[in-house]
């Protein structure tokens, strides 16, 4: 399958951004699971199964372009940074040449003064003493502009060096805040997540045992083989979520909303869902397929046996 039926496949463009393609593939696998269509429809069954494989597969090939495309970016701003470095380099040897261009014209303008004072002063020596001494202060007077121009050349490459060096140290903090980044971990096992926003994340076969989810936000989350073992899921809001195949045993689902949720295959062997919403009156509005309850504790107080 090309990367142009990929797109067209998830309903994206080719500009779509990796949390696009996770979000158009999960809503196209909530809507072609297999489990949402009846088991006596064979036919749809396939058909379904097969439309499965081809949502993975494009989700895959557009995670990996994506990534590729992310790593051909940042190869791009390292070369461009490397030559803004090049370029400064350039810049301060440039200077360096034109502050020893204008050191050797001073000099060469310094011996053409002390040549003629000296001159001068051969020939009016014999004559008066008092003339040397004007003449030898007035090239005094004449070299003094050209030492303080001097001075001021070379402050203009010592300012180049300052700007320099601030670039580089800017692009050597640039460099480790980016080294410092590093991938999500997907061993969460304990880690407390009390009344966060979940909402929508996408959490796929992420392993969450014995952490603390209460009052945590987990609507509409992709939850697929998730293992929520021991977990503490007290309060939570779970409309809609998707726990297909979660290992939900001895889980605390106490007041938990499960309105909507998708618990098919999971097991939910020993949890407490007392209290938990599954529904309107009578109705149960949860999909549960498959889901093993041994030993747990039902909404309404009672053991599952």
């Amino acid at each position: 399958m090309q990367i142009e039926q990929c797109y067209k496949l998830l309903g994206l463009t080719s500009n779509a951004t990796l949390e696009d393609i996770n979000k158009a593939y999960k809503a196209l696998a909530l809507q072609w699971h297999p489990d949402r269509i009846p088991r006596e429809n064979v036919q749809q069954q396939l058909q379904a199964q097969e439309k499965l494989k081809e949502i993975n597969h494009a989700r895959d090939s557009l995670r990996k372009a994506a990534e590729m495309k992310a790593s051909t970016q940042s190869k791009q701003t390292s070369q461009t940074n490397q030559n803004s470095n090049q370029n400064s380099n350039q810049s301060s040897t440039q200077s360096d040449r034109s502050y020893q261009q204008q050191t050797k014209q001073q000099t060469k303008q310094q011996a053409k003064y002390q040549s003629k004072y000296q001159n001068a002063y051969q020939s009016t020596y014999h004559q008066n003493t008092y003339q040397a001494k004007q003449q030898a202060e007035r090239a005094s007077e004449r070299y003094r502009p050209h030492q303080s121009q001097s001075y001021q050349t070379y402050q203009s490459p010592q300012s180049s060096y300052q700007s320099y060096d601030q670039s580089r140290s800017k692009s050597a903090s640039s460099q480790s805040a980016q080294s410092s980044e590093r991938p999500p971990n997907s061993d969460l096992t304990g880690a407390d997540f009390r009344g966060a926003n979940l909402r929508e994340k996408y959490l796929e076969g992420r392993n969450l045992s014995y952490a603390n989810l209460s009052n945590a936000d987990l609507a509409d989350a992709f939850l697929h083989r998730v293992n929520l073992q021991g977990a503490n899921l007290q309060g939570a809001n779970l409309f809609r979520a998707n726990l297909f195949q979660a290992n939900l045993q001895n889980a605390d689902l106490r007041g938990a909303n499960l309105i909507g949720a998708d618990l098919s295959g999971s097991n939910l062997s020993g949890a407490n869902l007392s209290g938990a919403k599954v529904g309107f009156g009578e109705k149960i509005m949860v999909k549960l397929t498959n889901v093993n309850f041994q030993g747990a504790t039902m909404p309404n107080g009672s053991i599952y046996s």
